[in-house]
């Protein structure tokens, strides 16, 4: 069975979260493991589904703050960010991961729409005792299927677990089996929400202004943020200005590169308007961010 990668960087380098085959499965991983990706914001490449069966931890997920205890399921969707900093002793997760060259291959963004609302405003979800019990036996399943090699472990295998595991949360929700959701949007604001999701992933370092967005979406500008706003509770200028600075804290806690070459990497005209940028919404210039360990 493969593992989700972690190597050939240097030291101060942290790697993507990502998959190194197309799935992996695990129903033991605990604090060691988790500790890898702490203290510092990580890019998320990969598509996580994660059961927490045992302990807790504090997790940032794309700038926002949570507790994360036994019996919640945690949705990580690729390009955002995970950062944990602090986790119990006797913690233990059930696992599922999808590569970043998986999910394109199995258009991804259509697949995870039905319950996208949800996973943008509310990444960790607290379980029904029922639900929490499936995904934990079916994760135990399909970790005993992986022992059985990686050429066991097909693409349609993988495809089918990931439709599954999106199906069953969508039903979850909408029979009122996770607390603290309920079904308010139309499926067409559904769909609006994921192409947005999916444009705004792959081109938030190239594309800052919401009227790209509002065009590919053949929609105008007025429109498209009331649905965005009405839909994830957040505007679509902050969902862009949240993956820009996790990207930017990502890459200055985690390489070497100078500030100069992260600003034009996140398509900044100079570094002194990624300077302005930054601090705005962090406090920090980008050099203060990196220096100070406490951030």
């Amino acid at each position: 069975m493969s593992s989700i990668q972690n190597s050939g960087h240097s030291n101060r380098t942290k790697p993507p979260f990502d998959v190194s085959s197309h799935f992996v499965v695990y129903d033991n991983i605990g604090k060691d493991f988790m500790g890898y990706y702490e203290r510092f914001p990580c890019k998320i490449e990969s598509c996580c589904l994660c059961y927490v069966v045992k302990g807790s931890l504090k997790a940032t997920i794309n700038l926002t703050e949570f507790d994360v205890t036994a019996g919640d399921f945690v949705v990580l969707l690729p390009g955002g960010f995970l950062h944990i900093s602090d986790m119990s002793d006797d913690l233990l997760i059930s696992f599922e991961g999808y590569s970043s060259a998986f999910l394109k291959t199995v258009n991804f963004w259509k697949l995870i729409s039905p319950i996208m609302q949800f996973v943008i405003k509310q990444p960790v979800l607290s379980l029904d005792e029922r639900m929490g019990t499936f995904y934990r036996e079916s994760f135990s399943i399909m970790t005993k299927a992986a022992s059985f090699g990686q050429s066991f472990m097909t693409h349609s295998i993988a495809q089918s677990a990931l439709v599954v595991a999106i199906d069953m949360l969508s039903n979850a929700i909408t029979h009122n089996l996770v607390k603290g959701t309920s079904v308010k949007n139309s499926s067409r604001d559904q769909a609006i929400v994921g192409e947005f999701m999916q444009l705004a992933l792959e081109n938030y370092r190239t594309e800052h202004k919401i009227s790209f967005y509002a065009h590919e979406a053949s929609l105008t500008l007025s429109h498209f943020c009331n649905v965005i706003s009405k839909t994830t509770g957040m505007t679509a200028q902050h969902i862009i200005m949240n993956l820009i600075i996790m990207d930017a804290k990502n890459q200055l806690r985690n390489s070497d590169a100078p500030v100069q070459e992260i600003a034009k990497i996140l398509g900044f005209s100079s570094p002194t308007t990624f300077n302005r940028y930054f601090k705005t919404y962090t406090g920090f210039t980008p050099q203060e961010y990196r220096n100070n360990e406490e951030n």
